[in-house]
């Protein structure tokens, strides 16, 4: 709820100017949600689908808006947690916004970039085998 606030007064703000860049950090959890952790992954959801219409809204204002989705990430939130494949670090994370940045490109930013296509196969595993994953 907060991020989403933000980022509809600073998107008012950029469009103003018709310059800028936005980022909203979502997350993969919440691109096919988990049992194993159903509160974040549906609250990063409904930030990614936010995020993803007023990406829609801002098109051809000069105001640009990033949607960095990492996996695991190694910190503090997930201290004592053994990492999940495909895991990055909270710089890697700062890292590959920065560069996406100074590139331009797409709304989406997966961290690291094969999640994209894992993720890409998980919306066709059935159900009932995904419930079964351990987290």
């Amino acid at each position: 709820r907060d991020q989403a606030a933000l980022l509809t007064v600073f998107a008012e703000r950029m469009r103003a100017r018709g310059a800028g860049t936005l980022v909203a950090f979502s997350a993969v959890a919440g691109q096919r949600v988990r049992r194993a952790n159903f509160v974040y992954g549906s609250a990063k959801a409904g930030l990614d689908g936010f995020a993803s219409g007023l990406a829609d809204a801002l098109h051809g204002s000069g105001v640009h808006l990033v949607i960095a989705r990492p996996g695991f990430v190694i910190g503090r939130m997930t201290a004592g947690m053994s990492p999940a494949p495909f895991s990055s670090t909270p710089d890697q994370v700062a890292e590959a916004v920065v560069q996406r940045i100074r590139a331009g490109g797409g709304v989406e930013l997966w961290i690291p970039w094969q999640l994209r296509i894992l993720f890409f196969f998980a919306r066709f595993v059935p159900r009932s085998l995904w419930r079964r994953l351990p987290r």
